[in-house]
């Protein structure tokens, strides 16, 4: 009976460890949006443009996806969204389908001649210089992600 424990004990040990392990080597990474077939966290409309979609992954490794930037800016204040280890993505409007660029760092342009799935007219670049590539318009604003999740 003594054996059977201990065999137990290591299998259960083994099994704990092991877990960890995988835990611990899981990267949180950008959740690929399957565009025509995902609905936006927000709106639940269905996300279509590789324009303006975004993406925050939780500190826990879950994916809340947005058709829109002003969608995930409606969303999380709504929901007080606090997640320091959150990242947040946004998709390069010069590039769309292409890789997203990290919202920390992207610059933004808000203009209404965007025409965003829901009208929030940001557009996400990876630089000043795109984003004034950008601006047609005398009420455009180049914003970052300081000035937007104030």
């Amino acid at each position: 009976m003594e054996k059977k424990h201990g065999k137990m004990k290591k299998q259960i040990l083994l099994f704990f460890f092991t877990g960890a392990f995988c835990l611990a080597g899981c990267k949180r990474q950008f959740d690929p949006i399957n565009y025509g077939h995902e609905a936006c966290t927000h709106c639940r409309m269905t996300i279509m443009d590789k324009r303006f979609a975004a993406e925050i992954i939780t500190s826990k490794g879950r994916a809340i996806k947005f058709d829109d930037f002003g969608c995930l800016l409606g969303w999380v204040k709504e929901e007080n969204f606090s997640d320091p280890g959150a990242m947040i993505f946004v998709a390069d409007f010069n590039h769309p389908g292409g890789d997203f660029l990290d919202a920390r760092h992207a610059v933004f342009i808000h203009d209404e001649t965007l025409r965003s799935p829901m009208n929030g007219n940001f557009a996400a670049t990876a630089s000043e210089i795109q984003a004034n590539q950008l601006n047609k318009s005398a009420h455009s604003q180049i914003l970052t992600w300081i000035n937007l999740s104030k």
